[in-house]
């Protein structure tokens, strides 16, 4: 029933000629027809009575309008499955202004993902790095929790001193009127955190708990509620206690903080945890040196339109992420000529990458192995409570969206090491610590 006739425009760019039968147009039009004649509502004839020529002079311009659109529904994806062609994007549609005598037809304008032929991988060399745990990381670690990892202590006579932490209440005036947001009951702040605007905290040194204390400070200008910005401010303070900051002097005495049993125990978690750090970061070392790799040995050309609408993609996860942080994308910000650059760089990068990873999975065959699916997905729970893993596990095999995207990421992995195992590679040693200050290198 359907024709399609392909004619190549450039390398990644097809027209598609699709023609169907004056039948089938005219096998819909009176579908649409005796519909609308089922509905119409005209004077002096009853619903269902009324005469074809009266229909077709009162909703003849409707009827073929909802007949186009029903073709082109039927029609459009056997056209392009009939035509061969894989659209990389959303074909263009274009309907010519006059229809042929005996027949209806529609075009289509495909643009296809680019063909490469691979570059022999055997004859690539890539460089990457095995991240490995050092004493010196563990130590690191340590060294944090021990300057991080805090508790307090209430003393009923204690006097207040900086990184001391006092529990108050509190209510703010602005010209002896209470304000809207100024006030908090049991508040534990530390003194010396800068957690509120300057000299409120300084003015609670030296008072211990049942003192009532005024402490009068200024708004900042500007400030995040302009309303009060520059102005001049009293809180009547409570201080209900006052608690000593400790902090673990040995790190047997951090195990016990964190519920360890003993140094070593707390040194033996911190191990498994950086193991599995330097695990992923030696995993994306080589990802990120195979696709640097591919990019530097083939050579690919991509359609405009698709780098266009790669773009639009990349531009708007890039407006929610800011929106998320709070940053409103401006209009002038978005057409940036620097902004767009990178954008359209971002994009390629990113379009060309895909389509090798693509290439290389057709080329070896690669398959995915539903038992490492399930793997991933009991990892990914461990990320939950126990008791919550089951419950995961199952939402996530609802979520179409997300079990395609593990599924992409973890074919895209088996894509890498197929890469790997077939490239020359040489592999460094890298402690973890220096592969970390790289990649904050890269961010800043």
């Amino acid at each position: 029933m359907i024709q399609t006739n392909v004619k190549q425009l450039s390398d990644h760019e097809h027209q598609v000629l699709v023609t169907l039968p004056q039948s089938e147009y005219d096998r819909v039009y009176g579908e649409q027809a005796a519909k609308v004649s089922s509905q119409a509502k005209l004077p002096g004839f009853r619903p269902g009575k009324t005469p074809k020529h009266v229909i077709q002079k009162q909703f003849g311009v409707k009827i073929h309008e909802d007949t186009v659109s029903e073709l082109l529904q039927a029609h459009y994806a056997g056209a392009i499955e009939s035509s061969g062609l894989i659209p990389a994007v959303q074909p263009e549609l274009t309907l010519p202004s006059v229809q042929p005598d005996g027949e209806f037809n529609f075009t289509l304008n495909v643009v296809t993902w680019p063909v490469v032929e691979l570059a022999p991988l055997q004859d690539m060399n890539i460089e990457t790095s095995k991240v490995t745990v050092e004493d010196d990381d563990i130590n690191a670690v340590v060294e944090r929790l021990m300057t991080s990892q805090v508790k307090y202590d209430i003393e009923d006579q204690r006097v207040a001193e900086n990184t001391d932490q006092v529990t108050i209440d509190f209510v703010g005036f602005v010209d002896d009127e209470a304000f809207e947001g100024g006030d908090g009951e049991d508040h534990a702040l530390v003194l010396g955190s800068g957690q509120f605007i300057p000299g409120f905290e300084e003015q609670l040194i030296g008072h211990q708990a049942g003192d009532h204390v005024v402490v009068n400070v200024s708004f900042p200008d500007p400030y995040q509620a302009a309303h009060l910005a520059g102005k001049e401010a009293r809180f009547e303070t409570d201080v209900k206690s006052v608690a000593k900051a400790i902090t673990p002097n040995d790190e047997d005495a951090l195990a016990s903080m964190l519920n360890f049993d003993d140094a070593a125990a707390l040194r033996d978690d911190a191990m498994q945890r950086l193991s599995k750090e330097a695990e992923e970061a030696t995993y994306l070392s080589a990802h990120d040196a195979v696709l640097e790799s591919l990019l530097a040995a083939n050579s690919i050309e991509l359609p405009a339109r698709l780098v266009d609408e790669e773009m639009k993609s990349t531009i708007q996860r890039v407006t929610q992420n800011m929106k998320q942080q709070g940053v409103d994308m401006k209009d002038e910000m978005l057409t940036d000529d620097a902004f767009r650059s990178e954008v359209r760089e971002r994009s390629e990068h990113n379009l060309k990458a895909s389509i090798l990873i693509q290439t290389v999975r057709k080329e070896a065959n690669v398959e995915l192995d539903e038992a490492k699916v399930d793997e991933e997905l009991e990892n990914l729970s461990k990320q939950y409570p126990a008791e919550q893993h089951d419950a995961f596990v199952n939402w996530m095999k609802s979520q179409e969206s997300e079990m395609s995207g593990l599924r992409d990421r973890l074919l895209e992995k088996e894509c890498i090491a197929y890469v790997l195992s077939t490239s020359h590679i040489q592999e460094n040693n890298k402690a973890l610590s220096v592969w970390q200050q790289e990649q904050d290198g890269k961010e800043a």
